[in-house]
């Protein structure tokens, strides 16, 4: 079995900057490493925003690659059987788990990643859809999938997009309360991870990428469930740069 590739972003396009201005060098120097030249693109998570205007979007993106959606070849499953790098962009991740139910990917995507070593970039909801399943994602369902579980290419959930913010007079839940509930019923992992900031696997190696930028506060927190503890919730920080394999594969 090939050691897992995969680069997992929060977010691909800062707050007030040009479209993937951070994540294109990200998944440029990733991609690169691992001699890639043709990009198969999995736009499914677009629902407003048109397939074909996604491609020509991280296609003048990542100019260094030949981008290629999928929606436009004549067999889906052969064209992930034959991709040299798998790429699923952002957007609302029970769309993006439906229609990869519907085309019968998963099953593909994971022999490609999991056994063959081909590269994984995800970004917001193409994060989400990497783990087990897609229960900490923001989104609104506005599609049922058969089932949330998802690729399951690493053993814990993430939450992007991670925020602290709660408005003030606000009377509902906030992020934390939502994902101590989640991981009361899960009981596996959840790696919070704020924009600008992603996660690289390699192998057994889980390592939290937060490049320079100018931007607010960000985070890394992960969730843990804890048997021993009153509350059977732990939640602690990581750092930039930190391998948190040792501590999501607990």
């Amino acid at each position: 079995m090939s050691p897992k590739r995969l680069l997992l972003l929060s977010n691909s396009t800062m707050s007030g900057t040009d479209y993937m201005l951070w994540s294109k060098q990200l998944i440029t120097k990733f991609l690169t490493k691992y001699n890639v030249k043709n990009i198969v693109f999995i736009p499914f998570a677009g629902v407003s925003l048109d397939w074909e205007e996604y491609e020509k979007k991280v296609s003048s993106a990542l100019t260094e690659f030949t981008v290629t959606s999928i929606h436009r070849t004549s067999d889906y499953l052969e064209s992930i059987l034959r991709s040299e790098a798998i790429v699923i962009g952002g957007g609302n991740s029970f769309h993006l788990l439906y229609k990869l139910q519907e085309f019968n990917l998963i099953d593909a995507i994971r022999q490609r990643v999991l056994n063959d070593g081909v590269p994984y970039v995800g970004w917001s909801a193409g994060a989400n859809v990497a783990t087990p399943d897609i229960g900490t994602t923001n989104d609104m369902p506005i599609i049922w999938p058969k089932t949330d579980s998802a690729l399951h290419l690493v053993d814990y959930n993430i939450n992007p997009h991670y925020n602290e913010w709660k408005p003030s007079g606000h009377g509902g839940e906030t992020r934390t309360d939502r994902l101590n509930e989640c991981l009361l019923v899960k009981k596996r992992p959840i790696v919070a991870i704020s924009e600008g900031i992603g996660i690289e696997v390699d192998g057994d190696r889980h390592t939290v990428i937060a490049p320079e930028l100018q931007c607010g506060d960000r985070y890394v927190k992960i969730w843990l469930f804890n048997g021993n503890n009153d509350t059977n919730i732990e939640v602690i920080n990581a750092a930039f740069g930190q391998d948190i394999g040792p501590i999501v594969s607990k």
